[in-house]
């Protein structure tokens, strides 16, 4: 690994995450701005890890307001904000906005001043506050592109209200000019793909530069089999054998995705191969339906939430990793972490959309794509696989080195603290600009 010449402040800013667990706890689950403080403080730095005090997963308070915190070797800074339990209205948009007005008030004491400052791009209140405190101190400071916010709100329209789309997308762009300032105003902008960077440069109106970059969402590499112990243990917890087949989705149960194909393609594939199962792992609104609607079907298993060696354990014992996002822009121009998860864990990759990840995954041979809500494609393919052992085990091959290539934390996060410390070395360089 390499180290800086000398040790440098960085803040790191993401409103949300879950909390790092600690590095010693075998097969955690890793975030990306926690896991780049690490890589950061590695190198002898001075990390600061900034985020809101309210979880939005828990939909709790997990600090008692504006603390801070030494975890591992860096420090996490809780930014005060409000309650919300809806994930679209006014209670949401007051903790956006008291959370962008607490970072200023708290860093504007900070008497230690950082040499740059890396922040998502969402919320957008806190993205503006963070790009507004760097310019007023001439500090570098990149925006990170992890969600095509606020264009994914109008995909959250329902289909009779389809004529509205254009006309709520440009109100929507017009309440986000505080990003699109923070784009033009950014030293360098980074995405999690080429075309999620684009989206961004569009917004600050300008072309790619040096210092814009891009930077997947990547996932540590699996070298360590999981445990006998805590195989059979899952096993156990699924009600499976070593002769059942798995595919697997593990993640939020939400509106992202589209679980309805998944259990019509399950009750398909059931008829002509009886020892598949369909695993959908997690949490989320759509839990208590989604079980409702699988009820007479045994081959759907629902095993709740689970933790990092849950995850190792039964990874390790399936073969298809369900990549069943919703067909809108904010997937179809992403990677997501899941997909470098199921990579990581050897899984053929079944991909229900086009765009990024569906280019991938049928130009590397890692798995198929079908189309979008065609329960009988995804069964189809799924037969074929279980009854050509040899081609999944090609395509599981395939995920593999696709992750090792393109994935891997340990490639991934190095590069990205270099990026950091060249652009920390530069003057800024800022676009004028007024709100």
């Amino acid at each position: 690994m390499g180290h800086a010449d000398a040790a440098m402040n960085f803040w790191v800013i993401h409103a949300q995450e879950n909390p790092p667990a600690p590095r010693t706890q075998k097969n955690r689950r890793e975030w990306r701005s926690n896991t780049l403080c690490e890589y950061l403080a590695d190198r002898g730095h001075h990390v600061t890890r900034w985020r809101s005090s309210f979880s939005h997963q828990a939909k709790k308070q997990i600090s008692d307001g504006s603390v801070i915190e030494s975890v591992d070797n860096y420090f996490h800074q809780f930014i005060e904000s409000p309650d919300y339990q809806r994930h679209i209205g006014p209670a949401r948009i007051r903790n956006h906005m008291k959370l962008g007005a607490n970072f200023l008030e708290i860093a504007g004491r900070s008497a230690m001043r950082p040499d740059l400052i890396h922040v998502g791009n969402v919320p957008i209140a806190l993205c503006y506050a963070a790009v507004k405190y760097a310019r007023s101190h001439d500090i570098p400071v990149v925006v990170d592109v992890r969600d095509l916010w606020p264009d994914i709100y109008v995909d959250l329209l329902p289909k009779r209200l389809d004529f509205m789309r254009g006309p709520t997308l440009t109100m929507l762009h017009l309440m986000a000019f505080r990003l699109n300032w923070a784009f033009r105003n950014a030293t360098a902008v980074s995405g999690l793909t080429q075309s999620y960077l684009d989206w961004g440069l569009v917004r600050a109106g300008r072309a790619q530069r040096d210092g814009d970059a891009v930077f997947p969402m990547s996932y540590p590499a699996k070298d360590t089999p999981a445990s006998d112990e805590s195989v059979a243990a899952m096993r156990q917890k699924l009600g499976v054998g070593p002769d059942n087949v798995l595919a697997v989705y593990a993640g939020n149960i939400g509106y992202q995705s589209d679980f309805d194909t998944l259990i019509a393609a399950t009750a398909q594939i059931a008829k002509t191969c009886p020892q598949f199962r369909c695993v959908i792992a997690g949490s989320g609104p759509r839990e208590a339906g989604l079980r409702q609607m699988a009820a007479q079907n045994e081959h759907v298993i629902f095993p709740g939430w689970l933790e990092g060696d849950e995850i190792h354990a039964l990874l390790s014992i399936a073969s298809v990793g369900l990549v069943a996002y919703n067909p809108v822009p904010n997937y179809l121009r992403n990677i997501p972490n899941k997909f470098s998860e199921y990579l990581a864990g050897g899984l053929a990759i079944a991909c229900g959309l086009a765009g990024e990840m569906g280019q991938l995954t049928a130009q590397t041979g890692s798995g198929f794509t079908y189309p979008p809500h065609d329960a009988d494609a995804l069964a189809r393919n799924i037969c074929d696989l279980i009854d050509k052992p040899e081609v999944l085990a090609k395509m599981k091959q395939s995920a593999i080195r696709l992750h090792k290539e393109r994935f891997d934390a340990a490639m991934i996060y190095p590069r990205m603290s270099d990026h950091l410390e060249a652009l920390a070395k530069q003057p800024p360089v800022n676009e004028k600009g007024v709100v």
